[in-house]
């Protein structure tokens, strides 16, 4: 059997990388300035996730649903597992600056002079 059998078609894995290059072009330039990378500890829940996966080709280090190379894949801040294993975090840092300014704006209300 043809190696490129456990993969989508080549046909596939271009359209595939062609609206992933649209969508991380698009918010690139809707979030100017915002990370486009996740942090290591995403990273790595992300690799482990795939590493137990039956899609996922330990050799090549690719995922035989969509056809990416795994330690490109999980790094991105915008991709997600086709299999829904993980998700997207584009708004997650987001989220956790408005937390932490909260937080913030509450403690200042709260510190005795």
């Amino acid at each position: 059997m043809n190696e490129n059998e456990n993969y989508p078609s080549l046909e596939q894995q271009a359209k595939n990388l062609a609206q992933f290059s649209w969508d991380l072009i698009k918010y690139v330039r809707e979030n100017e300035g915002s990370p486009i990378a996740v942090n290591n500890e995403i990273y790595r829940e992300r690799t482990a996730i795939c590493k137990t996966c039956d899609k996922f080709d330990d050799l090549e280090r690719r995922c035989m649903e969509c056809g990416c190379y795994i330690p490109a894949k999980a790094r991105i801040i915008l991709d997600s597992c086709p299999l829904n294993k993980w998700k997207d975090v584009s708004g997650e840092w987001e989220r956790m600056f408005s937390n932490l300014l909260k937080q913030l704006d509450s403690d200042d209300g709260n510190t005795e002079s």
